[in-house]
């Protein structure tokens, strides 16, 4: 890659700007010595609006002190390749690109005219795109790209607005990127995916940027309040946990989501409760009844909750709640065990006939056992596993272990299906330095043949692992549905596999491999968004997702978006598109944790 010449202070006192030198005809690039002054420039605007003032700044010195090399086409030959000096364009009309922080059309349309940002017309006859000075609408991440490596970044990875993604490729100043014409269509080669590790949600908002966002505290749904992983009331929040949990494990569902609606709400609420503002504004908050505000006076007065403190100190929730921890135990049955007479989790491994530490070779078993045995075979057989392994299974897992696990199924994923992609998503998307479980969402890049590529992936990767001794266990292994809007239950009808996993210690390859719960997920590459977003959010915050997009006729799940009355598909192809689809303002990830 040529370097961009470094200005010196001498320059300025040159009776001629400086050109540069004329390149070796054996040199991959040569440069006209007289271009003219059109082609020497490439003229970027900055919109100010959604900036603060050292941003802006900063990126207009960017312009005004950069030089990039411009190539018109993919395959650059010697007469392709030309300098250009970036140049701040004063008025927007004159520029080639736009650069912006904003990333809603109808937030743009308050600042610009729409028509400044249309795009270059298509040329039917000779299938081809015409070239004119239109503009590219990008993110300030596009100009700080094109700076560092000396050349115009993909336009298409950075693109400002859904509505303009295909038109701002067409118009990137490096020529048409990541486009295959189709008739008088445009369509991509390969969707808008990260690669694995990277994580498109970048940065959480400041506070000055959250200041901006269409969001209030009061809102009925998760989906128009900020909710932080930690907020300035969690203590409060830990207390109302716990009287949720008990109502959950003895099967008081409704009194379960009452609790967690009423806790939704506190989470996003910005200032820590005093009595003051209970009287003057919190009770009024939606979901906070007569009986809720009443325990938040009793904390905000006393610091504990009583009714919570009776719970934790009650042996049945303290028996049904160890027996929740184990995979395969829930509240039913849970409480079935607890009728028999057991109570601890060692009472446990004689009813089972489990042996602590020991798996006795499940998992050629569980594979077998999906093609022959019935479900409630399966499920006892993942409580024997998950009991046996409870040692590591219950000790929560780090960040970086859990990103080791993504590094570990990258490798893996290469031999079974090359160009696959990982997102590690769940609670560490939102902000979570710890959980006790992973779960890494699974997809191929090719918009094509991706779909094809994705299909019985689950299978053919749980193979892979399992050969490898990696894979201890599958506890549940569900192949590729369609998407169904008739579909009443939200258990999204992608492929995956949920599995113990044996992996290196961290950090310390002397100790023994540990047992890891992982859940797969595979996506197809049009599915790809909405599963990010489905496996991002908190339980609540998905719930709220659900009722909106029923609310407006559409149906949404982790494996696509459909329109109920027609069941028209929509296949988002970033993840703020899915929000855009939905009518909805974008919220990053860390503010998507509307549970306790």
């Amino acid at each position: 890659m040529p370097k961009r010449p470094v200005r010196s202070s001498s320059d300025s006192g040159s009776s001629r700007e400086r050109t540069p030198k004329r390149v070796r005809s054996s040199s991959p690039w040569r440069i006209d010595e007289s271009p003219s002054h059109d082609e020497e420039t490439l003229k970027i605007h900055v919109l100010r609006a959604k900036m603060d003032d050292d941003a802006y700044a900063s990126l207009v010195k960017l312009i005004e002190t950069s030089r990039i090399v411009l190539r018109r086409h993919r395959n650059t030959d010697a007469e392709d390749a030309e300098w250009k000096n970036l140049v701040f364009a004063e008025d927007i009309k004159d520029a080639d690109v736009i650069v912006t922080a904003i990333r809603m059309r109808q937030r743009l349309e308050r600042h610009i005219s729409w028509q400044v940002a249309e795009p270059a017309p298509f040329n039917s006859s000779t299938r081809s795109l015409i070239w004119q000075k239109t503009k590219a609408v990008v993110t300030p991440q596009w100009l700080e790209e094109t700076v560092r490596q000396g050349t115009p970044a993909p336009c298409g990875e950075h693109a400002a607005l859904n509505d303009l993604h295909d038109d701002t490729v067409r118009q990137c100043p490096d020529g048409p990127n990541l486009l295959v014409e189709s008739g008088s269509t445009t369509s991509r080669l390969s969707a808008d995916i990260p690669p694995s590790s990277a994580d498109p949600a970048g940065e959480p908002p400041t506070s000055t940027e959250l200041e901006h966002l269409s969001l209030s505290h009061k809102a009925r749904l998760c989906l128009f309040r900020a909710s932080p992983l930690i907020c300035p009331n969690q203590a409060l929040i830990d207390e109302l946990k716990i009287i949720q949990l008990s109502r959950k494990l003895e099967g008081e569902e409704r009194s379960m989501l009452s609790y967690q609606r009423a806790i939704a709400m506190i989470k996003s609420y910005p200032h820590i409760i005093t009595l003051e503002r209970l009287d003057n504004e919190v009770e009024d908050l939606p979901y906070l009844g007569t009986k809720l505000v009443a325990m938040i006076e009793e904390y905000v007065t006393l610091g504990k909750i009583s009714e919570a403190e009776s719970i934790r100190e009650s042996s049945r929730f303290q028996a049904l709640s160890a027996f929740s921890r184990i995979y395969g135990i829930g509240p039913h049955t849970g409480r079935r065990l607890y009728d028999l007479g057991l109570r601890t989790l060692e009472e446990l491994d004689r009813y089972y006939e489990v042996t602590p530490g020991s798996t006795d070779g499940s998992a050629l078993s569980s594979l077998e056992l999906y093609s022959k045995a019935n479900e409630e075979t399966v499920l006892e057989e993942t409580i024997k596993v998950a009991l046996a392994l409870r040692h590591d299974l219950c000790q929560t897992i780090s960040r970086h272990e859990a990103e080791r696990i993504g590094q570990i199924l990258d490798s893996e994923l290469a031999h079974v299906e090359q160009g696959c992609r990982t997102l590690l998503v769940g609670g560490y998307r939102r902000g979570k330095v710890q959980g006790n479980d992973v779960d890494i969402l699974i997809t191929h890049p090719n918009w094509t043949l991706g779909s094809q590529k994705s299909r019985n992936m689950s299978k053919r990767l749980v193979q892979s692992l399992r050969e490898r001794g990696i894979l201890v266990h599958v506890m549940h292994l569900a192949g590729f549905h369609g998407h169904n809007v008739l579909r009443t239950h939200h258990w999204d009808s992608l492929e995956k596999a949920l599995t113990i996993l044996r992996v290196p210690s961290a950090g310390d390859a002397v100790n023994a491999p540990v047992h890891r719960q992982v859940d797969l997920i595979f996506a197809a590459p049009e599915v790809f968004w909405t599963a990010v977003v489905g496996w991002t959010g908190s339980t609540m915050f998905e719930r709220d997702l659900r009722l909106w997009a029923k609310e407006r006729g559409m149906k949404f799940d982790s494996s696509g978006i459909s329109r109920r009355h027609d069941s028209k598909l929509f296949f988002p192809r970033t993840e703020r598109e899915v929000f855009d689809l939905l009518e909805l303002p974008y919220i990053h990830p860390a503010l998507r944790n509307a549970d306790a």
